[in-house]
């Protein structure tokens, strides 16, 4: 099988800015998804397909150049396609994330119960750019729920034998029953998980596994384990009654999607932060941006938008060399993560130009936190050759007023004025 090659989607599509970033971007993306155990795919806003990593390929059989465009289709057993292919359009048209659960219908003949995830990447105006998605097998659990319908003596074996958490939940929440498969993934024993009810394996604050009156659920959030770990879990509920109609037990199968999780926050990290400096990038900073300006405004808040550039950054490259020009742009990065505070919005709009909207501070007192800024920035020192190269920064600085209500593209105008005046000033000097 060929090796899958991303493409020039994933550069706009996951909001990468700057030719130097979207190198380094990429060569993260390739990693994650040549070594995460979960299938990824990337499409366009419609669906098609425009990038399958190896472990997709592995799942469905086809090779990434079968997958491309509306290839991908042909993966899906005859059974589920026009489900799946409906679920996707609705979720689509309607720009929300999606998740199904559908058969691969494999080249050699053999079916694979997949759990699909797909979620949009904006751009930020809020349009979707397009989707990112991940796949999971979930055959076992599927064969499982088979042999509960099968027999009573098969679904023993298949109980005790799963490699999936399995158990027996009264209409209460308590545990009557659990396989050995449950206990090694939270790490009790039996007679200590018997002893406890679903909401005593959630983590507080998160929502409980469902279990529905009215049937089937299925849900996704984090348990804790013994040792007080936590870990992120698929849990569906089979509700079982008795010969009248009422509520008998609940069938519980739990499965760990640590690594899911893992790839889809890797995902969505790489989606909206500088992969160089590790602070948000011009799409996570303007987001960032619009949801303060919002809560800014709802709360009577006021601030001060700053944008930095650093002068001469070009001869900094030309002379000492990219390395050293990568190490002064996550020098900036750290002057600023010191000198703001966490609830502050730091980004890297792009090349050596930084962003800030500092919360709760008078134009003076922005003025005062953007000269400690300039000085912190021209205390780094590097070497170019036999002299040793001055950092300095030009930095512009505007008022945000709740009342104001401009846009945060306004904003981000205004500020650019103000930087370009004051490097003007820093060059008359």
């Amino acid at each position: 099988m060929n090796s899958p090659r991303p493409v020039s989607h994933l550069r706009a599509g996951l909001g990468l800015a700057g030719a130097r970033s979207n190198s380094s971007s990429e060569e993260i993306f390739r990693a994650l998804a040549a070594h995460t155990p979960v299938g990824i795919f990337v499409s366009n806003p419609a669906g098609s397909c425009e990038y399958v990593n190896r472990r997709w390929c592995d799942l469905s059989g086809l090779t990434p150049e079968q997958a491309l465009g509306e290839g991908w289709r042909s993966a899906l057993h005859p059974e589920d396609a026009e489900r799946i292919a409906a679920a996707w359009a609705a979720a689509a048209s309607e720009g929300r994330d999606s998740i199904a659960e559908y058969r691969f219908l494999r080249p050699d003949g053999s079916v694979i119960w997949i759990e699909g995830y797909a979620t949009a990447i904006r751009d930020s105006a809020e349009a979707v750019t397009g989707w990112i998605g991940t796949c999971i097998d979930v055959t076992p659990r599927r064969n499982a729920e088979e042999a509960v319908l099968a027999s009573d003596e098969r679904f023993r074996a298949a109980f005790d034998n799963a490699p999936i958490g399995m158990g027996f939940v009264a209409p209460d929440g308590r545990w009557l029953q659990v396989n050995g498969a449950l206990c090694r993934l939270l790490g009790y024993t039996e007679d200590e998980i018997l002893t406890l009810t679903l909401t005593d394996l959630t983590v507080p604050g998160d929502a409980e596994i469902q279990i529905e009156e009215l049937g089937d659920a299925r849900s996704e959030t984090r348990t804790l384990s013994a040792d007080g770990q936590t870990v992120w879990v698929a849990a569906s509920t089979t509700l079982v009654r008795d010969g009248g109609g009422d509520p008998l037990y609940y069938i519980v199968q739990i499965e760990d999607i640590g690594d899911r999780k893992q790839t889809e926050h890797e995902l969505r990290r790489l989606a909206d932060h500088d992969p160089l400096t590790g602070i948000l990038n011009r799409r996570g900073f303007t987001e960032g941006l619009r949801r303060e300006l919002r809560r800014m405004e709802r709360h009577g808040e006021y601030g001060a938008l700053l944008l930095l550039d650093l002068d001469n950054f070009k001869l900094v490259n030309d002379t000492a060399g990219h390395p050293e020009g990568d190490r002064v742009l996550r020098a900036t990065a750290d002057v600023l993560r010191r000198r703001l505070r966490a609830t502050d919005v730091i980004g890297r709009l792009g090349g050596d130009e930084f962003a800030a909207l500092i919360m709760n501070v008078t134009p003076r007192q922005a003025r005062e936190i953007s000269t400690e800024i300039e000085g912190s920035i021209r205390d780094l020192r590097i070497s170019g050759g036999a002299v040793d190269l001055e950092i300095t920064a030009s930095i512009g600085v505007i008022a945000v007023d709740h009342l104001a209500g401009e846009r945060e593209d306004d904003l981000l105008a205004a500020v650019d004025r103000a930087m370009y005046r004051a490097k003007s000033l820093n060059r008359d000097r």
